[in-house]
């Protein structure tokens, strides 16, 4: 399972609308009207951890936690969706803390809000951080490299 995979699970287990996408096939998606949702966008940087057992990725996630606002949004209305947002957020740094999929968030977690950055009227906050799997794929020296990375066996490489 990936990491993406495994952060949409979480995303879907908290009942949230999941995107996973880059800001501009987002956009076209949002157009739909799936709000309120949450975007994971597609990692540019990251780091694979190689341990003497393991190979855990740990890519730098930008996820957004958006909703709908209205054209002409005053700020106090404003100010209701983005707390909301930062709570969906907190909600979801929590259940990663909870779970043993990702090692636990401590620490501060950086976010910022955002405005009118899509053609469809939303606002919402973006978190980063970077996400470390606890279970990776498991280096065993009897197997080949792709074995340990894809999980196919010597004949299926043929």
């Amino acid at each position: 399972m990936t990491v993406q995979e495994k952060v949409k699970s979480i995303i879907e287990g908290m009942g949230e609308t999941y995107i996973f996408d880059n800001w501009q096939t987002a956009n076209i998606k949002l157009d739909k009207g799936i709000l309120p949702c949450v975007l994971n966008v597609l990692p540019v940087s990251g780091t694979l951890n190689v341990g003497v057992q393991q190979l855990r990725d740990k890519p730098n996630c930008m996820i957004a936690f958006m909703d709908k606002a209205d054209f002409d949004f005053d700020g106090e209305q404003n100010d209701e969706i983005i707390e909301r947002c930062k709570n969906r957020a907190k909600e979801f740094i929590l259940t990663i803390n909870r779970g043993n999929i990702f090692k636990p968030i401590s620490g501060d977690v950086r976010y910022s809000a955002f405005y009118d950055k899509l053609d469809v009227n939303v606002t919402g906050i973006i978190i980063e951080l970077q996400l470390e799997e606890v279970k990776g794929n498991v280096i065993c020296p009897t197997k080949s490299p792709k074995e340990i990375v894809y999980g196919r066996s010597k004949e299926d490489n043929q």
